[in-house]
């Protein structure tokens, strides 16, 4: 294992030295589908999924872009017109099923970074769904849903658990790059 070291001297005042160390693990990005899939927001830090998602929407090794449709009147019928689609277009899901969906602490995490956008202007939440790619992408956090509207919670989740369908709706912004 690598061991980063780092040090430096900071002179605050009339006082004796103290020497404080803190140690951190990082570990390293998961193969694809060796993971179970990680957001980064800019101001709350990174977080690693408990466990993956039962199922996901529009992925599949990368982000499903559909093609874009458009109908126009005419005045003897209609004209079709097709578009390639824009990744900027996609919007994706996760959603953690069955009788416990996930832990109440998993919940409590995606609403912390749910809750707490980042302004699109200056950054934004990083996804990294390595259950299924080794791809990256910049996201606007749309919903978070819990029992299928808005957010359900019962008598259960005071013991640490969800029991109704967790689901997390993404709008891509952009691929990482690297």
């Amino acid at each position: 294992m690598t061991t980063l070291t780092s040090s430096a001297t900071l002179a605050i005042g009339d006082a004796a030295t103290v020497i404080e160390q803190a140690q951190a693990i990082i570990l390293p990005v998961a193969g694809v589908g060796e993971g179970r899939g990680r957001l980064v927001h800019p101001t709350l830090g990174a977080y690693d999924y408990a466990h993956a998602p039962d199922e996901w929407t529009n992925l599949d090794g990368d982000v499903i872009i559909s093609p874009i449709w458009a109908n126009t009147k005419t005045l003897l019928g209609g004209s079709n017109t097709l578009w390639a689609g824009d990744i900027r277009d996609t919007v994706v899901e996760e959603r953690w099923t069955g009788q416990l969906s996930a832990s109440i602490e998993h919940f409590r995490a995606l609403l912390a970074m749910w809750q707490n956008p980042p302004d699109p202007a200056a950054d934004y939440v990083e996804w990294w769904p390595s259950y299924t790619t080794a791809l990256g992408y910049k996201v606007l956090l749309l919903a978070l849903e819990v029992g299928g509207q808005a957010i359900t919670l019962n008598y259960i989740s005071r013991q640490g658990w969800v029991t109704g369908a967790i689901t997390l709706r993404m709008k891509i912004a952009e691929r990482i790059d690297g």
